[in-house]
């Protein structure tokens, strides 16, 4: 009687802990312009607000630093060049949009042989969900061209390099969506 207790709660356990694991992951997607010829944008910059003052990307200075290092390092292994002098082709801004998320679950925690005994659980999980953005806008048309996000669960616990590494990871997924496919 004692085991079967025990591995409903087990079982309970590892549920919820499948469950708050698939909560985690990260989804990318992508949108563009499909007027827009991809293949002649090379030299980007990032874009500068008009009054630095009031622009706030979402980010704190640590991370949008780690933001803009990713996208140098990725854009740079894709074949692109950073604008050093003159109009480059295409702008480049990101940004992080934060929304509170609410999971709530009831499960069975019954037990027995011709019936229930038991009764059911509910769990509540509250988490941040964030979304990173990284948005080219052709220079030539002054227009949006390309969009990339990222969606999943903030994680503010992480130390100083296991932020770097996830910046990296969530740039990298974001730009391996470009350029888009038609």
């Amino acid at each position: 009687m004692r085991n079967v207790g025990r591995l409903a709660g087990f079982l309970t356990l590892l549920t919820l802990a499948l469950g708050a694991a698939g909560c985690s992951s990260v989804t990318y997607n992508n949108d563009f312009d499909p007027t827009i010829d991809f293949s002649s944008l090379r030299t980007y910059a990032f874009l500068e607000a008009a009054d630095p003052t009031q622009a706030d990307r979402g980010l704190d200075d640590f991370t949008e630093k780690r933001v803009m290092s990713a996208v140098e390092d990725e854009l740079g292994n894709m074949g692109y060049e950073k604008a050093r002098s003159g109009a480059p082709d295409f702008l480049v801004n990101f940004y992080l949009t934060t929304q509170e998320q609410l999971d709530v679950t009831t499960y069975s925690t019954g037990w027995g042989y011709y019936g229930w005994y038991g009764g059911t659980q509910t769990s509540v999980r509250q988490w941040t969900e964030g979304t990173l953005v990284i948005d080219f806008i052709d220079v030539s048309e002054k227009d949006l061209a390309w969009r990339g996000w990222a969606k999943g669960e903030l994680q503010p616990n992480l130390s100083a390099d296991e932020r770097t590494r996830r910046v990296n990871e969530l740039v990298k997924g974001i730009l391996g969506q470009y350029p888009p496919k038609s």
